[in-house]
């Protein structure tokens, strides 16, 4: 009798835990915005929010390619002022609420240092593709 409970409570466990981690590989929108950064210059740059449809997330949770949407908006930037040292980096969250939160308090933090111009890039300028994987 009591192999049968360990057994249903084992099974029970394993899966509970299975529906916690399916989703984790699950193929859905995710939400991007890029920054940019020039050491020697005093503007930073940021994209609107952008949806990326179908897009699986690692196993770790983090946005496959990553470094291939740094560098979309690193060439878009170099095409648009000539600078070849900007620093590019890409957010990215499932809910867009989360991204415009860090969006805002990245903003905030740039204007009360007092020295950098903010610079919005729409949507109709610069639009990430996903990059092939």
């Amino acid at each position: 009798m009591k192999t049968i409970k360990t057994t249903g409570i084992l099974f029970l466990l394993f899966v509970l835990m299975s529906a916690f981690t399916v989703n984790k590989g699950e193929i859905k929108p995710v939400y991007v915005m890029g920054v940019s950064l020039c050491f020697g210059d005093s503007v930073v740059y940021f994209t609107d929010i952008q949806q990326i449809d179908s897009v699986r997330l690692t196993k770790e949770g983090f946005l496959p390619s990553r470094e291939g949407y740094s560098e979309q908006l690193k060439s878009y930037l170099m095409n648009k002022d000539g600078n070849m040292n900007h620093t590019c980096i890409t957010y990215f969250s499932e809910k867009k609420a989360d991204l415009q939160k860090k969006a805002t308090k990245l903003i905030k933090r740039y204007q009360t240092n007092g020295t950098a111009i903010i610079n919005q890039i729409s949507l109709n300028e610069f639009r990430f593709v996903r990059p092939e994987e």
